[in-house]
Protein backbone atom coordinates (compact mmCIF):
# COMPACT_ATOMS: atom_id res chain seq x y z
CA UNK A 1 0.00 0.00 0.00
CA UNK A 2 1.77 3.34 -0.92
CA UNK A 3 1.66 6.35 1.43
CA UNK A 4 -0.43 8.68 0.73
CA UNK A 5 0.73 12.74 1.52
CA UNK A 6 -0.87 13.96 4.66
CA UNK A 7 -0.92 17.65 3.86
CA UNK A 8 1.87 20.37 2.66
CA UNK A 9 4.86 21.04 3.78
CA UNK A 10 5.85 25.08 2.94
CA UNK A 11 8.57 26.58 3.77
CA UNK A 12 9.23 30.48 5.35
CA UNK A 13 11.64 32.81 2.65
CA UNK A 14 13.02 33.61 5.90
CA UNK A 15 14.27 29.89 6.23
CA UNK A 16 15.43 30.15 3.27
CA UNK A 17 17.86 32.87 4.13
CA UNK A 18 18.97 31.68 7.13
CA UNK A 19 20.39 28.69 5.68
CA UNK A 20 21.61 30.31 2.86
CA UNK A 21 23.94 32.47 5.42
CA UNK A 22 24.58 29.68 7.94
CA UNK A 23 25.76 28.03 5.14
CA UNK A 24 28.21 30.35 4.22
CA UNK A 25 29.24 31.42 7.85
CA UNK A 26 30.63 27.69 7.93
CA UNK A 27 33.45 28.57 5.43
CA UNK A 28 36.42 28.76 6.37
CA UNK A 29 37.37 32.39 5.37
CA UNK A 30 34.08 33.85 5.41
CA UNK A 31 33.94 36.25 8.17
CA UNK A 32 30.48 38.14 7.25
CA UNK A 33 27.44 38.02 5.25
CA UNK A 34 26.62 41.37 4.82
CA UNK A 35 23.81 43.26 2.00
CA UNK A 36 25.02 46.00 -0.14
CA UNK A 37 22.30 47.30 -1.92
CA UNK A 38 24.51 49.16 -4.67
CA UNK A 39 25.69 45.86 -5.87
CA UNK A 40 22.47 44.53 -6.67
CA UNK A 41 20.86 47.77 -8.16
CA UNK A 42 24.06 47.85 -10.40
CA UNK A 43 23.62 44.40 -11.39
CA UNK A 44 19.98 44.33 -11.88
CA UNK A 45 19.27 41.56 -9.08
CA UNK A 46 16.75 41.28 -6.72
CA UNK A 47 17.97 43.50 -3.36
CA UNK A 48 19.53 41.19 -0.57
CA UNK A 49 18.37 40.65 3.14
CA UNK A 50 20.62 39.77 5.60
CA UNK A 51 23.26 39.82 2.48
CA UNK A 52 21.28 36.80 0.65
CA UNK A 53 19.08 37.40 -2.17
CA UNK A 54 16.85 34.72 -3.21
CA UNK A 55 14.89 33.65 -6.73
CA UNK A 56 12.46 30.87 -5.91
CA UNK A 57 10.72 29.54 -9.39
CA UNK A 58 8.55 26.39 -8.21
CA UNK A 59 11.10 24.09 -6.45
CA UNK A 60 13.95 25.40 -7.07
CA UNK A 61 16.17 28.24 -5.57
CA UNK A 62 18.77 30.94 -6.64
CA UNK A 63 20.95 32.81 -4.08
CA UNK A 64 23.05 35.79 -4.24
CA UNK A 65 25.48 36.20 -1.62
CA UNK A 66 27.17 39.21 -0.92
CA UNK A 67 30.98 38.45 1.54
CA UNK A 68 33.34 39.72 3.81
CA UNK A 69 36.32 37.50 3.56
CA UNK A 70 39.61 37.45 5.84
CA UNK A 71 42.46 39.23 4.50
CA UNK A 72 44.44 36.02 3.98
CA UNK A 73 41.97 34.07 2.34
CA UNK A 74 41.66 32.66 -1.52
CA UNK A 75 38.78 34.62 -3.18
CA UNK A 76 38.49 31.88 -5.78
CA UNK A 77 38.60 28.93 -3.19
CA UNK A 78 36.17 30.40 -0.61
CA UNK A 79 33.59 31.95 -3.23
CA UNK A 80 33.52 28.04 -4.64
CA UNK A 81 33.50 26.52 -1.34
CA UNK A 82 30.62 29.04 -0.47
CA UNK A 83 28.84 27.63 -3.72
CA UNK A 84 29.35 24.19 -2.84
CA UNK A 85 28.05 24.57 0.94
CA UNK A 86 25.35 26.54 -0.19
CA UNK A 87 23.58 24.26 -2.56
CA UNK A 88 24.53 21.25 -0.49
CA UNK A 89 22.55 22.67 2.49
CA UNK A 90 19.37 23.64 0.64
CA UNK A 91 18.98 20.24 -0.92
CA UNK A 92 19.51 18.46 1.69
CA UNK A 93 17.33 20.43 4.87
CA UNK A 94 14.46 21.32 2.18
CA UNK A 95 15.12 19.02 -0.70
CA UNK A 96 14.89 21.60 -3.38
CA UNK A 97 16.53 22.12 -6.33
CA UNK A 98 19.49 24.61 -6.73
CA UNK A 99 19.89 26.82 -9.72
CA UNK A 100 23.11 28.81 -9.38
CA UNK A 101 24.50 30.02 -6.28
CA UNK A 102 26.55 33.80 -6.99
CA UNK A 103 29.19 34.98 -4.58
CA UNK A 104 30.02 38.60 -4.74
CA UNK A 105 32.65 39.52 -2.58
CA UNK A 106 32.01 43.12 -1.40
CA UNK A 107 35.03 43.80 0.78
CA UNK A 108 38.23 42.27 2.86
CA UNK A 109 38.98 41.82 6.53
Amino acid sequence: MAAEPLGVVRVARQVLLTIVSNAALQVPGVVAVESNERWARRAGRPLPQQGVALSVKESSVAADLYLVIARDASVVEVGSAVQQEVAAAIEHMVGMQVREVNVYIQDVA
